[in-house]
């Protein structure tokens, strides 16, 4: 509860500032009769401005008492946002703590577990980070300004069961769907959420609301609907594309292993060209695969990231293994590229692209084109063998 108690600085207000009352009835007197005397010589009907000019003469006194007061004296500069009189307090760890956790319930409506509040390691700021676990799912992070309170940025991420997700929003989710070519039975199995503050120029709250099925995800940003990505029956894609598919992954492929198709997902952004991706594997998965512009049917990505592990032994540390990778031969690397590269998009690799080795990010490399061409990522194991192609475009991640 705030102090009832009227700070020091009312008292100082209404003594003006001079530490004692300087301008006292005798010396408003000594001011009328000065202003008197030099308004006799006046002509006959100016004997009412004394009085006037008196009144006037106290308020210009009383308004610069004032001034002096916020400001200091003219010509002195006072810093921005400074108490003259008395220091503002600065927020308590908890009132930190407070703002965060009103801003969690208002953006989630759930509140997470506390983890740690450290003001020292960005200068004038206080982070707060709430969750679980290390690994947990859900998680909200703060940048608060420790000198004001105020929020500089957050970002949260929280999952909801399918009986919290708003009704409204699971109906536009299914119709959004079959507008987009989905056939299936939409059933919601939850939601994530994903709020952001602080990254974007107007500094508006971004939230991601994306919906969950088993065959299906959807995702509306602050309401309008930006990406989708939904199963396709196998037996709808064509033959052609099933064989392009092999085709593909064979260039990346060490052997003739026979690949099953496992799974077809269709993916959708606002705004962009729409991709299929066939799966390989027993994995329903995520190693092996091949997407496909769905209009042109050219390959845009091609991985079988089983090809990365290597050297399971445990011989090398990851440090070795990182300084290892990016200690290999350019020239070699992009003749390795270039061999799969151009037979999959019908480029000229070795001629055409220079290739920039990703420091950050040992065993990928970007090709940069010279005439303006898309870019080109690929990935490299530690024999140098090349097991994914991507063409870099807007991320169609949900």
């Amino acid at each position: 509860m705030m102090d009832e108690r009227e700070p020091k600085w009312y008292e100082q207000a209404r003594k003006g500032p001079f530490q004692e009352a300087r301008f006292t009835d005798s010396s408003a007197e000594q001011v009328m009769r000065r202003l008197r005397s030099e308004a006799e010589p006046a002509r006959p009907r100016s004997r009412r401005m004394p009085r006037l000019a008196v009144v006037t003469a106290v308020i210009l006194l009383l308004l610069a008492g004032a001034f002096y007061l916020k400001n200091g004296p003219i010509g002195r500069e006072t810093p921005a946002g400074m108490v003259p009189v008395e220091e503002q307090a600065k927020p308590t760890d908890e009132a930190l703590k407070k703002i965060a956790e009103q801003l969690m319930q208002e953006q989630l409506g759930q509140q997470l577990p506390f983890d740690k509040l450290d003001r020292m390691k960005m200068p004038g700021q206080a982070e707060l980070t709430y969750r679980e676990n290390e690994v947990a799912d859900s998680w909200a992070y703060f940048w608060i300004d420790a000198e004001t309170g105020e929020a500089a940025s957050f970002s949260m991420r929280a999952s909801y069961e399918p009986e919290a997700i708003d009704n409204t929003l699971i109906k536009q989710a299914g119709e959004k769907l079959q507008k987009l070519g989905y056939t299936g039975e939409f059933q919601a199995t939850g939601l994530t959420r994903y709020v952001s503050y602080g990254r974007t120029a107007d500094k508006t709250v971004q939230v991601i609301n994306v919906v969950h099925a088993a065959d299906a995800d959807i995702n509306f940003t602050n309401g309008v609907y930006v990406r989708a990505g939904f199963n396709v029956d196998q037996n709808e894609v064509s033959e052609e594309l099933k064989q392009a598919g092999l085709e593909a992954l064979g260039l990346v492929r060490s052997s003739s292993l026979a690949d099953q198709l496992t799974r077809v997902v269709r993916s959708t952004i606002e705004g962009a060209s729409d991709e299929i991706t066939l799966y390989y594997g027993d994995s329903p998965g995520e190693g092996t695969f091949v997407t496909f512009d769905y209009t042109t049917q050219k390959v845009l990505d091609v991985a079988d990231y089983s090809l990365n592990l290597v050297d399971l032994g445990g011989s090398r540390t990851d440090e070795e293994r990182e300084e290892q990778l990016l200690s290999m031969d350019n020239a070699i690397l992009q003749s390795t590229a270039a061999v799969i590269a151009d037979k999959l998009y019908g480029i000229n690799l070795k001629e055409d692209y220079t290739l920039v080795k990703n420091g950050p990010r040992p065993g990928v490399i970007t090709f940069e084109s010279h005439n303006g061409g898309p870019a080109i990522e690929a990935t490299y194991n530690l024999d140098g063998v090349m097991y994914s192609f991507s063409i870099k475009r807007a991320s169609n991640t949900l």
